[in-house]
């Protein structure tokens, strides 16, 4: 949103009205202000928050500026990330393993849980408390990210600045006695980035969360080296970039990283980026560190890419309007030898994603099309995919004030009972929680909803 000079920090120009005159004319006086050497700030590739160089807590927090970061701010980040998020990190065994076999539905481990039990928990739900909301972000909200520890919620939001608000839900950790005025209610706010944080994930073992952000790098915040790395930014063809990674893959002013999707094949060593030209990258940070290979898949922008858990077939979907269906394994670095989709669904209008549920068996669709689209074991089909398994009416239309919806699995789904979530127009503000079949099982409202939940889980 607009904001004046005042508000942004900006210093007066200098100048003021020294007298009147007839006919509406005015005398000015004074001069511009002129910034000398030492308040000048560095401007480095594409905007950028610094020139790749790791960021400290500190120094993140005190990035978001004197407006957020006030007496103790800083402190109180330090103690949860140096002392909470390390020991929920720590306590966290992860037991799921995402590898399957080419042609099976992975079987997600976890307690057995009835369908009655789902619906009595989902009911349990509430939204009537003010402790059930917080500001997380200074603006708006583009991406969000939960720890994969199931025993203590840690929601992680990127907004359009590039703010990135870690929320400690449960108030986890030392920073739940403080009761003094410099207590966070358990939310830490970090500007690792100048752009909007397009996309967010934790890896497997909850040690790192990546992001990828509008001014075209990738950060990681280690747990244990208690900093945000740039693993990832792409550069032009300047020989000054060279070295760098990202070198040539940066487009131009229009060009931006908009979606990261974990090779779950390795760790979070090595990723998947997709951008606002309709390519898609995959990255690899192990030994060699290399971009294995970058291929145009869309004429257009390329909202989501999910790899389905046999770890090789990719769905992509954007405006282009058709969600495809990918073998990664066909793709090369050479730009000659442009691969085919595996298999295909023409949507009509633009797509907001397209998402793998945890098991496989399923890809729901978000389209503008008001649409819910439920796939079956789409990673087995082959040309085009005529109509959907299960199409739900619903109402997409967000408006350009608010991010897109973009139905998601939910990260605890398992097979057999698996669940999505959705944001919602309707009034009251409402929360939509549906089966893996469609079925709605239930609306979440409260007084303390009171804005569109455009993203979830």
């Amino acid at each position: 949103r607009r904001k004046s000079s005042r508000l942004q920090g900006v210093a007066a120009s200098g100048i003021y009205v020294e007298s009147e005159l007839a006919a509406g004319k005015v005398v000015v006086a004074g001069g511009l202000y002129t910034p000398n050497d030492s308040e000048e700030e560095s401007k480095f590739f594409n905007d950028r928050i610094n020139d790749g160089s790791d960021l400290t807590v500190s120094e993140a927090v005190e990035l978001c500026g004197s407006k957020w970061s006030k007496e103790g701010t800083v402190e109180a980040a330090e103690q949860f990330m140096k002392q909470s998020l390390s020991d929920i990190t720590k306590t966290f065994s992860s037991t799921s393993s995402r590898k399957g076999s080419p042609d099976s539905v992975r079987s997600v481990p976890g307690k057995s849980i009835t369908s009655k039990t789902l619906q009595s928990n989902l009911n349990a739900l509430s939204l009537e408390s003010d402790t059930c909301v917080a500001k997380v972000t200074p603006e708006r909200i583009y991406s969000v990210a939960c720890h994969p520890n199931p025993n203590h919620i840690i929601a992680c939001a990127g907004d359009k600045r590039g703010h990135v608000g870690i929320w400690n839900v449960d108030q986890y950790g030392a920073e739940a006695k403080q009761e003094d005025e410099s207590s966070s209610d358990g939310v830490h706010l970090f500007k690792p980035f100048n752009g909007a944080v397009s996309s967010m994930t934790w890896n497997q073992s909850g040690t790192s969360l990546l992001a990828a952000s509008y001014d075209g790098s990738v950060r990681s915040f280690d747990v244990e080296k208690q900093a945000f790395k740039e693993v990832f930014a792409t550069y032009s063809d300047d020989d000054v970039y060279k070295d760098k990674l990202g070198y040539n893959l940066h487009g131009g002013y229009r060009s931006w990283l908009q979606s990261l999707e974990l090779d779950h094949r390795f760790g979070s060593e090595c990723f998947f980026l997709s951008t606002s030209e309709g390519s898609v990258m995959h990255v690899d940070l192990r030994s060699k560190r290399k971009v294995t290979f970058d291929q145009t898949l869309s004429e257009r922008k390329i909202n989501s890419m999910s790899l389905h858990p046999n770890g090789y077939t990719m769905a992509t979907a954007g405006l282009s309007t058709v969600v495809q269906l990918w073998d990664i394994r066909s793709m090369s670095d050479s730009k000659s030898k442009k691969p085919k989709p595996l298999a295909w669904q023409n949507v009509g209008k633009s797509i907001n994603s397209a998402f793998f549920s945890p098991s496989g068996k399923r890809l729901l669709t978000t389209t503008m099309m008001d649409h819910l689209d439920i796939l079956e074991d789409a990673h087995l089909a082959s040309g085009l995919i005529k109509t959907p398994k299960t199409r739900i009416k619903h109402d997409n239309r967000t408006g350009r004030w608010l991010s897109t919806f973009m139905a998601r699995w939910h990260p605890a789904s398992f097979s057999g009972e698996e669940i999505f979530v959705s944001g919602s127009m309707k009034k009251p503000r409402t929360i939509e929680v549906f089966g893996g079949n469609g079925s709605l099982l239930r609306e979440i409202r409260g007084i303390a909803l009171t804005a569109v939940a455009s993203r979830c889980c």
